[in-house]
């Protein structure tokens, strides 16, 4: 979770500092990549200075006190592992399909359950549905360019979605997705040109 915590900042931009003697071999590959600082050595005092934000996770609770307190001081934001009601802040079990994040959270009352619940989700939502969200991202520009008002565009969605078409991306079943939308686009839109602009960029993303 240290990890993933890392990795997700690091992805968004953020300036990340890892105060810690040692860390796992995963984390020294980031670290190599020069994502990061690492300052290897036990936690001091005056390490929290300037930062925005902070995570507390050391098996230490003196050294978790200590790094409350000092959050106090300059005004950081922090995420204590052993103290998630006295956290100002909670980071919900998450994945991404593509630009769609599926997040769990329970409050910092059960991390554990946080984590059981997202790898089923994970399981359930698989990768295909990066495919889904990229493909109805292609239909909505279509639609919503379209005369029709927002109620009709609703229905369009809802029925594209009652038609399954997750299992015939899923099967890469092209025919039969393509049927699906000159039945329920409105006839102005060109649904085999739709359909040749999203295998364009779906043969790409399998390369």
């Amino acid at each position: 979770d240290r990890l993933r915590k890392v990795k997700n900042l690091v992805s968004c931009g953020a300036a990340v500092r890892v105060v810690s003697p040692d860390v796992r071999f995963e984390l020294k590959k980031v670290i190599m990549n020069r994502q990061l600082e690492w300052i290897k050595r036990e936690y001091a005092e005056g390490d929290l200075h300037g930062a925005f934000l902070a995570f507390a996770a050391t098996n230490d609770p003196a050294v978790q006190q200590m790094v409350k307190e000092e959050a106090e001081k300059y005004k950081i934001l922090l995420n204590s592992a052993d103290d998630p009601v006295g956290s100002d802040f909670h980071i919900p079990a998450h994945f991404r399909r593509g630009r769609m994040l599926v997040t769990v959270s329970t409050g910092g009352c059960s991390p554990a359950l946080s984590r059981q619940l997202r790898k089923w989700l994970e399981h359930e939502i698989g990768p295909e549905y990066e495919v889904v969200v990229g493909f109805l991202d292609l239909v909505r520009d279509a639609v919503v360019s379209g005369d029709n008002d927002s109620t009709a565009n609703k229905d369009v969605f809802q029925n594209l979605l009652r038609s399954d078409i997750v299992k015939l991306i899923r099967e890469a079943n092209w025919f039969d997705l393509q049927m699906v939308l000159l039945q329920e686009l409105p006839g102005d839109i060109d649904s085999t040109e739709l359909i040749r602009r999203f295998l364009d960029i779906y043969d790409k993303k399998q390369k």
